[in-house]
């Protein structure tokens, strides 16, 4: 990817694009762009400057998402505060996950492909209270939103977003 793309797509998605893949053989970095511009890798995290994300560590992360690309940008600018997030594309997914892994905050879109996050919201509360819920929609349209914060969601998430400020937004979930 070309120095300008890369520095427009950054802009834009909070340097997703700066990732290293680990060669498993040899255990050594190698970068998957090609920029002139030094690579800041997402996994090289030095105790100092991470002071501020070692009290979230080990928190554990549900996306349920139809679009791949979402869950994907999610899980990647997420994990590098040191979440553990997982990913699925339908509610009985979702369910079945619940049941089976302690999470404690959990993406929700409105419009899946099995049934309404929005009228699934109130049973997700009702069965796990402790769990925050963010509700995601592509429809922001101010009615869904009120909907979502009324059935118990902590916060409400309008595609497209801004994946700088995903940190901020769950601190202030989980506050």
């Amino acid at each position: 990817m070309g120095y300008r793309r890369h520095t427009y797509w950054n802009k834009i998605f909070g340097n997703v694009f700066d990732l290293s893949i680990i060669n498993p053989t040899r255990e050594s970095r190698v970068p998957i762009h090609t920029a002139t511009k030094p690579v800041q890798y997402a996994n090289n995290h030095h105790p100092k400057q991470d002071t501020q994300h070692q009290t979230i560590m080990g928190n554990s992360i549900l996306i349920i998402d139809d679009e791949p690309d979402i869950c994907r940008l999610l899980q990647l600018n997420l994990s590098k505060y040191g979440y553990k997030v997982k990913y699925v594309h339908a509610l009985a997914e979702g369910w079945q996950f619940l049941k089976s892994h302690p999470t404690d905050v959990l993406f929700l879109d409105i419009h899946l492909p099995d049934g309404s996050g929005l009228e699934a919201l109130p049973q997700i509360k009702k069965l796990y209270p402790a769990l925050q819920v963010i509700t995601i929609s592509a429809y922001d349209n101010g009615l869904e939103k009120e909907k979502a914060l009324t059935a118990g969601a902590a916060h409400f998430l309008p595609k497209p977003f801004n994946v700088g400020k995903l940190q901020e937004i769950i601190t202030d979930v989980k506050s």
